[in-house]
C-alpha cells in the first residue's frame, strides 16, 4: 500500500492575514455574543446575564488579530445596550442602569483596554524577535 500524506488544508475559508485557527476564534466569539446577547433579550433586566460577555473579550485577547479586542468590546457594547432595551423590565430602569451601564462599561472598557495593550506587546515582540 503506498504511503498516502495527509490533507493538513484546513475546512475554513482563507482570509488574508488570518490562520484558520483564528478564523475558528473569531466564529466563537461571534457565536457566543450571540448567545449570550440571545439569553440577555429575554431575561429579566435585573439578571446580571451580561456579565458573560466577558468570556467573548477573554477569547479574543488569542486572535491573532491585533483589531479583535477593540472589535469584541463595541460589538459587545452594542448588544448590551440591544438586551437592555429588548430585556423585560422587572425593576426601574434608573435601578437597571447603574450596573449594566456604570459598572460593566468601566470594567468592561478598562479590561479592554489592559488585555489590548498587553496582546499588542506579544504581537510586536513576536514579530520582531
Amino acid at each position: 500500500m503506498p504511503f498516502v500524506q495527509p490533507d493538513n488544508r484546513s475546512p475554513a475559508p482563507h482570509i488574508p492575514g488570518c490562520a484558520a485557527s483564528d478564523w475558528r476564534i473569531l466564529i466563537a466569539i461571534a457565536g457566543m455574543i450571540l448567545v449570550i446577547f440571545s439569553i440577555d433579550a429575554i431575561t429579566p433586566v435585573d439578571q446580571p446575564v451580561w456579565l458573560f460577555y466577558f468570556i467573548p473579550l477573554f477569547l479574543a485577547y488569542w486572535s491573532g488579530r491585533a483589531s479583535a479586542i477593540p472589535a469584541v468590546f463595541l460589538v459587545t457594547v452594542f448588544f448590551l445596550l440591544a438586551g437592555f432595551i429588548l430585556s423585560p423590565q422587572s425593576i426601574p430602569v434608573q435601578m437597571a442602569v447603574s450596573p449594566r451601564f456604570v459598572i460593566f462599561l468601566n470594567v468592561f472598557f478598562i479590561l479592554s483596554l489592559v488585555l489590548w495593550i498587553v496582546r499588542m506587546r506579544q504581537i510586536r515582540e513576536d514579530t520582531s524577535g
